[in-house]
């Protein structure tokens, strides 16, 4: 990474945790890093721009954690449901992450710009080998193919992403029971 544009990355890192999306300008980011204003625009195309890029540094960052702190060969369903709630508290503690879940415009800025991102994802690579593990041992009922494990996950992500249509006070909950219901259905 260009050393500018590096400078402008950090310096965006540090103020969206500081202060969030809103509050943090494209003069202060430019102000931090030491950079002309206008150089800004040589390298990122928008302030939601380089949030996007933040935004998906930092959720990759925390999944990183998250997996390091849990068993995966614990049982399924404790470890799902540990995962998730370790992603929801995090998310909840980080200025940048938490606009996923209160920022509409943003959410659907970055479901638009990471049409490929869950894929891609320390998570999803994570979920996939736990699927061919929980397969191997014989853990899943004989109807569920891995094709059809891995849909129901899949739509899974899709509610993620357009959890801001979804009319609920508690969407934490609501994932724990989406969650459950998937896993009650693989699982013997």
């Amino acid at each position: 990474m260009d050393d500018k544009k590096k400078r402008l990355f950090d310096a965006a890192h540090v103020l969206f945790l500081e202060r969030g999306f809103k509050a943090t300008g494209i003069s202060d980011i430019a102000g931090l890093a030491d950079v002309a204003v206008g150089s800004f625009y040589l390298y990122f195309k928008s302030k939601e721009d380089v949030f996007v890029q933040v935004y998906n540094r930092e959720n990759e960052d925390i999944k990183r954690q998250i997996l390091k702190k849990v068993n995966l060969d614990g049982e399924p369903v404790k470890l799902i449901h540990e995962i998730i709630d370790q992603i929801f508290k995090l998310s909840s503690n980080n200025a940048i992450l938490k606009e996923w879940f209160s920022n509409q415009k943003l959410n659907k800025i970055i479901a638009a710009k990471n049409e490929t991102a869950v894929q891609d994802s320390l998570i999803y690579s994570t979920l996939m080998k736990l699927i061919d593990r929980w397969v191997s041992e014989g853990m899943v009922k004989e109807n569920m193919s891995k094709e059809r494990i891995i849909s129901l996950f899949d739509a899974l992500i899709i509610v993620d992403f357009h959890q801001s249509e979804i009319e609920t006070d508690n969407y934490y909950q609501l994932m724990n029971d989406m969650i459950e219901g998937i896993l009650k259905v693989i699982l013997k």
